[in-house]
């Protein structure tokens, strides 16, 4: 299958924080990514800060990571789809005679 390279950061500007989530999906040259962006950025607001109190701040966070980790999971479970159906439709290969699962008779000691 593909390879895929994700990277996580959470920023801090003036205003509330933001969990940025980039990552790119190199499938196999076969499969058809028509209409998928195979490299993307999502940033993902904490409706809090640390000054509203490590409760408020928490739970908005954890809000926000929920929110990345579905959005980013339902764009990654189309890769996983598309490649998977193009998987399906692959030739089996085929083994090579002497590979037919016999193995080799081994003389009496």
């Amino acid at each position: 299958m593909g390879e895929m390279v994700q990277s996580n950061n959470c920023k801090q500007s003036s205003m509330s924080p933001t969990i940025t989530i980039t990552y790119e999906v190199k499938p196999p040259t076969s499969i058809d990514a028509e209409g998928l962006a195979s490299a993307k950025t999502g940033n993902f607001n904490v409706k809090s800060t640390p000054a509203d109190g490590h409760k408020v701040y928490y739970t908005a966070l954890r809000e926000a990571i929920e929110e990345a980790r579905n959005q980013v999971g339902d764009e990654l479970t189309v890769w996983r789809d598309r490649v998977g159906k193009a998987e399906l439709t692959k030739e089996p290969k085929k083994a090579d005679d002497d590979e037919e699962g016999e193995e080799e008779e081994q003389p009496e000691v």
